[in-house]
């Protein structure tokens, strides 16, 4: 088994990428992760580096959470809740 730091190494070029961390994040493997990010982009490296993250996710899932938590804190999501207006933030 290779080192969470090899591991990371090998996703670093996805991990200021939150639409693709969020695609491996929703996928089931990381054999899922590439299929879906090759689907999502034709990047053979990006689809590999996807691969990656599903391991490190895998193998290494506290470091995957510590890793990924910003990111994707970031993407963009319908986190509007009943009882709140979306413009100025207030309760009804």
């Amino acid at each position: 088994m290779r080192s969470s730091e090899e591991v990371i190494m090998r996703c670093k070029l996805i991990l200021d990428q939150p639409d693709i961390v969020s695609l491996v994040n929703k996928s089931s493997s990381p054999t899922a992760a590439y299929d879906m990010v090759m689907g999502a982009t034709g990047n053979d490296e990006t689809a590999k580096a996807a691969r990656w993250l599903g391991v490190l996710r895998r193998d290494y899932p506290d470091c995957y959470a510590e890793i990924t938590r910003n990111i994707l804190y970031h993407v963009p999501k319908n986190t509007a809740r009943k009882g709140e207006n979306d413009e100025k933030g207030v309760r009804s």
